[in-house]
């Protein structure tokens, strides 16, 4: 049986590329002998870490079908793999910022409301009690994830550019 992977495809390709071109925009301020502070250290790691992520669970489905050509099977590991992973990321990434004392300004609030509502949603998916699991959900929550780290990334332009002013 054959799988239309191209919306995954699509979108581990636009998030790899994103980060690429993130670390790059972020490296310039190094580049140009300047440090970044915590905070945005913190922003660049978030955004670099939770999209490379982002990509594997994108790809994953691809390289499963090759094992299990049965979507149901493929959708709930990759559901699982992605529960874990953003789940433990967020953790580590929470605490990473309670460390550092980092200013919560809304764009970084909205992303962590955001996991916040897409962790149980993948969590019921997987009992599939008002739906079952699917590459679609996969889809959406790597949506989310690739949307979630544009909003950091314009947060992370922002604090540049106003301690470029300040400066």
């Amino acid at each position: 049986m054959e799988h239309d992977f191209s919306t995954l495809t699509i979108l581990a390709e636009v998030t790899i590329a994103f980060v690429a071109f993130a670390a790059i925009v972020a490296s310039l301020k190094i580049t140009l002998g300047k440090k970044l502070t915590s905070f945005q250290s913190l922003l660049v790691h978030f955004f670099t870490e939770s999209g490379l992520i982002n990509a594997s669970v994108a790809l994953l489905p691809l390289v499963l079908w090759g094992f299990w050509p049965d979507e149901l099977k493929v959708s709930r590991f990759t559901i699982s793999y992605a529960l874990f992973t953003s789940g433990s990321y967020l953790i580590f990434y929470i605490r990473r910022r309670v460390k550092i004392s980092a200013p919560t300004p809304w764009p970084s609030l909205l992303v962590m409301i955001g996991y916040g509502i897409w962790l149980p949603v993948l969590a019921i998916t997987l009992t599939g009690f008002f739906w079952q699991p699917s590459l679609a959900i996969v889809a959406a929550v790597c949506l989310w994830a690739l949307c979630s780290g544009v909003v950091v990334f314009v947060s992370f332009l922002a604090s540049f550019v106003d301690s470029e002013k300040s400066a």
